[in-house]
C-alpha cells in the first residue's frame, strides 16, 4: 500500500472506530482488570519467591549470612534484617531497588562481592534481581530471629489453617430465599440475586438476543456464530430455543478445540520447545506432544467425566483397557501431562536436573487440580498452607518411582526422553525380533564382503543372506506410533532408579538428604492413617486421592476455572491458589452449591456448561450504571456482564472465519506457519518463541501452570493489524467474500454488501452513521474501497470483544 493511502486509512479507520465503538465501560474493566492483578500479585510474587529465591539464599549466603552467622553484620533471613543491612548499610533499598547494595555485590560491581568464593551463574543473578526490584517480599509468618526449622523436626497445622474454608467438606446448601422471584431462571441466579439484593443492587436487563448469541458462541467454540445463525436465531428467540443452541454448540467438534485450549494453558503445553524444526534435538522434544493435545480435545468433546479426566493424566498408563485390549492408547497418551514440562534439557547436575522434573510434577499436579502450591514445601514446611516438606517428599517420592525419561545423558549433554510404543506387547517383540534378524544379515553381508578376495561359496553364503535379508525386510510391519508417556520406576541412572521412598532434602537439595519418607498423600487433607503404598509408584493412589468427591478442593478448584472462562473472573480470583494466600470466594455458598452438583451429575462438564449459559446471570447486559460503578466496581456481585477481548487464538480464528478461509481439519501434528489457514490450535506453540503472533496477543505462559491470561494493550498489536501480511490476506479475503454474496454493482449493491460485512462480523446492522463511513470509504478507491474497509472493520474492537 502507498504511502498517501496508508495515511488515508489511517484517517478513515480513525473515524471508523469512533463509529463502531458502543460504550464497554472501558474505565470499569481496566479497574476489574487491575484490581485482579493486584490482588494475584502478592501470592505471585511470594510464590517465586518460595520456589526461586529463597532456596538460593539458603545454598549460597546463609552459611555466612544467617542465623549467628553475620559476615559484615549483615543477616539476610528475614526481610526486616536485610532492609536493616549491615555495616556498609542495607542490603536493599526498598524505594529504589536499582541501588540496592545487595544487587551491586552479586554482579561483582563493587566491593565486597558476593559470594567471595565466585560469582553467581548469570540465572541465579537474574533471579535475584527480580525479587530485590519487587521490593524484596518476604512471608510475613517468618520470625525474624526464628532458625531455619529443621528438615525432620514435627509439624502440626495451625489453627487457622484447620479452619480455611476451601480445606473443609463442601457442603451440599439449600437455595437462598428472594424478593424479586420472576428474575431467576435456575439455581446460581438465586445465590446471585440473593447477594444483589443484600447489598441494594438489582441484574442488568437482559442482553439483546444477537448478543447472547454471539457471546455464548464465541464462550463454546471459539468461534463467531454465521449470519444464517443469527437470522434464524434472533426472531425466534426462546428458552426452549437457547436450550437447542447450546446442545447444537456443545455437541459440536470446535467445541472441545476451545475448552482443550483453555485446559492446555493450565497445564503448560507446548508442542516443541524449539520453534525452528531443523535445530530441534528429536531426543528430548517432545515430538508426539499433539497427540495428547488431541486426547484432551476429545475428552472434552467425549464429555470425559472430570475425576476420569485426571486419573488419565496421572496415572492412566496402569488403566485397563476398557475394550478389554492388551494395552489402552489414550490412557498412555493421556500421561504426557506428566513429560511435557519445562526443564533444563543440557544441565550437568543431572541430580539437580530431574529434582527439578519431579518438583514441575508435584508443582503442576497440585496447582492444576487442586489449587495448591505444593511446590513451596520442596525446601521447608509451606510457609502458609497445612502442607509439611515430609508431605512434598512423600508425594516426590511417587514421581522418583515414575519415569518418563529413558537416559538422563551426559554431563552438559540433553537427555532421552522416554516413548511408549502404543502397539500390544507381543507386536512390539515380533517387530524388534525381525528388526535384529535384518541387522544380523546385514552385519554377516558387511563381514563377507570386508574379506578380499570372496571363494564362490561365500558369494552364494552372501546371495542367500541378501534373500533372507530382503524377504525380512518385505514383511516387517510398520513401526507403531509412540506416545512421551510415564511408566512405572525410577529414572535409570539416578540416585533414584527403581520403585523406592526417598529421603527429605534438607533445604531442597539433593545434596543434603534427611529422613527417608514413605510415600503418602498430605496428612492434614486427607488422612494421617494412609494404607502404605506397597505396589508401583504410588500415582494410582494419587490419582484416586485427588479424584476423590471426598476431597475438599478438586470439585472446587474445577468449576471456579470453568466458571471464569465464562465471566472472566472466577468465584475465587486465585484460581491456582486456594490456600491462605489465596482471595476467598465472592459468593462461598454458590462455589458449594455448584461443586456438590457437578459431582452429583457425574462431574460432566457439559452439564456445569448448561446451567451456566443458561442462567439469567449469563444473559445480562453489560450495562453499567454510575450506582452499580461506584458500589461494585469490580463487579464481585455480578450485576452485569463484563465485556472482555478475545484471546489470541480466537481472535485469529475468528478472522479466518468470518472471511471464509478456516479450514475445519482436526488433530495431528502442529505446523510452523501462522499464515496457514488451520485453526490457532494446529499452529505450533513453542515454548523458546517469544515472537509468535500468539505471544504478542498474550497467549498462556508454556513454562508454568498459567490460572489466567493477562491482557495486554501494546503498539505491536495495532501494527500487526496493520500491517501483517496474514491480516493484509485476511481484509482481501474478506472483500473478495462480500463481493461474491452480493454480486453487481450499484449503491444497492454496496449497502447489502455492507449489511453483510456487519452481519458476519459483528451479528448486527450498521447504524446510518457507520453506512454513510463505510460506503465513503468504498467509494472513495474503486480498486482497494472493499479492502480498505474490511481492513478497517477487522481491526476494530467491537470484532476482538465479547459483550
Amino acid at each position: 500500500m502507498s504511502g498517501a493511502a496508508s495515511s488515508r486509512l489511517a484517517r478513515i479507520a480513525a473515524c471508523c472506530f469512533a463509529a463502531t465503538q458502543r460504550q464497554r465501560c472501558s474505565v470499569t474493566v481496566a479497574t476489574f482488570i487491575l484490581a485482579g492483578l493486584l490482588n494475584a500479585g502478592r501470592a505471585d510474587e511470594l510464590e517465586f519467591f518460595e520456589k526461586e529465591v529463597r532456596p538460593l539464599l539458603v545454598e549460597r549466603c546463609f552459611q555466612c549470612h544467617s542465623g549467628d552467622e553475620r559476615e559484615g553484620g549483615l543477616r539476610l533471613d528475614s526481610r526486616f534484617l536485610i532492609l536493616k543491612g549491615g555495616e556498609s548499610g542495607p542490603a536493599v533499598q526498598s524505594d529504589q531497588p536499582e541501588t540496592s547494595l545487595l544487587l551491586k555485590a552479586i554482579e561483582y560491581l563493587d566491593e565486597p562481592k558476593m559470594p567471595p568464593d565466585g560469582k553467581l551463574a548469570d540465572a541465579e543473578i537474574d533471579t535475584l534481581r527480580r525479587w530485590i526490584m519487587q521490593g524484596a517480599p518476604w512471608p510475613s509468618t517468618d520470625d525474624v530471629d526464628a532458625a531455619p526449622q529443621a528438615a525432620d523436626s514435627a509439624w502440626t497445622p495451625t489453627d487457622k489453617q484447620r479452619s480455611w474454608w476451601a480445606f473443609k467438606p463442601v457442603h451440599q446448601l439449600a437455595l437462598p430465599s428472594v424478593q424479586n422471584r420472576s428474575w431467576p431462571q435456575n439455581g446460581i441466579d438465586q445465590f446471585i440475586l440473593a447477594g444483589l439484593e443484600e447489598h441494594g443492587l438489582s441484574p442488568a436487563a437482559p442482553a439483546r438476543s444477537a448478543t447472547w448469541l454471539r457471546r455464548v458462541t464465541f464462550d463454546l467454540t471459539g468461534l463467531p456464530p454465521t449470519p444464517e445463525e443469527i437470522d434464524a436465531f434472533v426472531p425466534e428467540d426462546s428458552p426452549a430455543l437457547r436450550v437447542q443452541t447450546v446442545e447444537r454448540l456443545l455437541a459440536a467438534p470446535t467445541y472441545g478445540q476451545r475448552w482443550g485450549r483453555h485446559w492446555l494453558d493450565i497445564v503448560r503445553y507446548a508442542d516443541y520447545h524449539d520453534g525452528d524444526a531443523k535445530a530441534r534435538d528429536a531426543n528430548c522434544e517432545p515430538m508426539n506432544a499433539w497427540r495428547y493435545r488431541d486426547w484432551v480435545v476429545d475428552s472434552f468433546n467425549r464429555d470425559l467425566p472430570f475425576d476420569q479426566f485426571i486419573v488419565h493424566q496421572i496415572a492412566g498408563d496402569l488403566l485397563p483397557d476398557p475394550a478389554g485390549g492388551e494395552f489402552y492408547a489414550d490412557g498412555l497418551v493421556a500421561t504426557t501431562f506428566l513429560s511435557n514440562g519445562v526443564w533444563d534439557r543440557g544441565d550437568a547436575d543431572k541430580e539437580k536436573m530431574l529434582s527439578d522434573m519431579v518438583d514441575d510434577n508435584v508443582d503442576t499436579i497440585g496447582k492444576a487440580f487442586m489449587g495448591l502450591t505444593l511446590g513451596c514445601a520442596r525446601c521447608h514446611d509451606h510457609k502458609f498452607d497445612p502442607i509439611s516438606q515430609q508431605d512434598y517428599y512423600g508425594l516426590a517420592g511417587i514421581f522418583y518411582s515414575t519415569h518418563v525419561l529413558k537416559d538422563l545423558g551426559g554431563k552438559g549433554a540433553n537427555y532421552f526422553l522416554n516413548r511408549v510404543p502404543m502397539a500390544e506387547r507381543s507386536f512390539v517383540e515380533q517387530r524388534d525380533s525381525q528388526v535384529q534378524q535384518i541387522a544380523d544379515c546385514n552385519t554377516k553381508i558387511k563381514a563377507l564382503d570386508d574379506k578380499n578376495p570372496r571363494s564362490p561359496e561365500e558369494d552364494t553364503e552372501r546371495t542367500a543372506l541378501i534373500q533372507q535379508r530382503d524377504t525380512l525386510q518385505a514383511s516387517l510391519p510398520a513401526e507403531p506410533p509412540y506416545a512421551e508417556a510415564a511408566v512405572e520406576g525410577g529414572t535409570p541412572g539416578s540416585l533414584f532408579p527403581g520403585i523406592q521412598d526417598v529421603p527429605v532434602h534438607i533445604r531442597g537439595s539433593y545434596t543434603r538428604l534427611g529422613t527417608v519418607v514413605p510415600r503418602h498423600m498430605p496428612v492434614f487433607l486427607s488422612a494421617e492413617s494412609q494404607p502404605p503404598i506397597s505396589h508401583g509408584s504410588g500415582r494410582r493412589e494419587l490419582a484416586a486421592w485427588v479424584a476423590s468427591s471426598e476431597n475438599p478442593l478438586t470439585a472446587r478448584v474445577i468449576v471456579n476455572r470453568v466458571w471464569q472462562w465464562h465471566f472472566g473472573a472466577g468465584l475465587v480470583r486465585t484460581p491456582n491458589n486456594f490456600g491462605l494466600l489465596s482471595e476467598p470466594p465472592s459468593h462461598p455458598e454458590l462455589l458449594d452449591w455448584l461443586a456438590s452438583r457437578f459431582v452429583a451429575e457425574g462431574w460432566s462438564i457439559k452439564s456445569l456448561h448448561r446451567m451456566i449459559v443458561l442462567s439469567a446471570t449469563y444473559a445480562q447486559s453489560a450495562e453499567a450504571t454510575p450506582d452499580k460503578l461506584q458500589q461494585d466496581p469490580e463487579n464481585r456481585y455480578l450485576a452485569r456482564f463484563l465485556p472482555r477481548r478475545l484471546e489470541a487464538e480466537a481472535i485469529r480464528d475468528a478472522m479466518l472465519s468470518v472471511t471464509g478461509r478456516l479450514d475445519t481439519a482436526a488433530g495431528g501434528p502442529a505446523g510452523d506457519d501462522l499464515n496457514s489457514t488451520r485453526r490457532s490450535l494446529y499452529v505450533q506453540t513453542a515454548r523458546w518463541d517469544r515472537g509468535s503472533f500468539a505471544m504478542l496477543f498474550d497467549a498462556a505462559n508454556m513454562d508454568a501452570s498459567d490460572e489466567k491470561r493477562t491482557i495486554s494493550t501494546v503498539a505491536p498489536q495495532a501494527l500487526f493489524l496493520l500491517n501483517h501480511p496474514f491480516t493484509m490476506d485476511r481484509a482481501r479475503d474478506l472483500a473478495a467474500r462480500l463481493q461474491k454474496d452480493a454480486p453487481g454493482v450499484g449503491s444497492d449493491i454496496d449497502a447489502a454488501r455492507l449489511q453483510r460485512a456487519y452481519n458476519l462480523l459483528f451479528g448486527r446492522s450498521p447504524t446510518q452513521k457507520e453506512s454513510e463511513i463505510g460506503l465513503a470509504i468504498v467509494e472513495s478507491d474503486a480498486t482497494t474501497g472493499w479492502t480498505d474497509l474490511a481492513h478497517i472493520l477487522l481491526a476494530t474492537n467491537e470484532f476482538v470483544y465479547v459483550e
